[in-house]
């Protein structure tokens, strides 16, 4: 996946963003985390969600 890409809207340049979200149920002893990519614009805050690779 490339490294930066060109936003829609405005034409700047994109970067790519990990985002973790952590879930605590109760009862569960663990906690479960989520990562999440994002494109994100830092010209006019523009983000979209990151397609995600097939290799994995």
């Amino acid at each position: 996946m490339p490294a930066s890409m060109e936003c829609p809207l405005c034409g700047g340049s994109m970067k790519r963003r990990e985002t973790k979200n952590v879930t605590r149920v109760p009862g569960n002893p663990s906690a479960t985390t989520r990562i999440t990519w994002e494109w994100v614009c830092p010209d006019c805050d523009y983000f979209e969600e990151a397609e995600e690779e097939s290799s994995r």
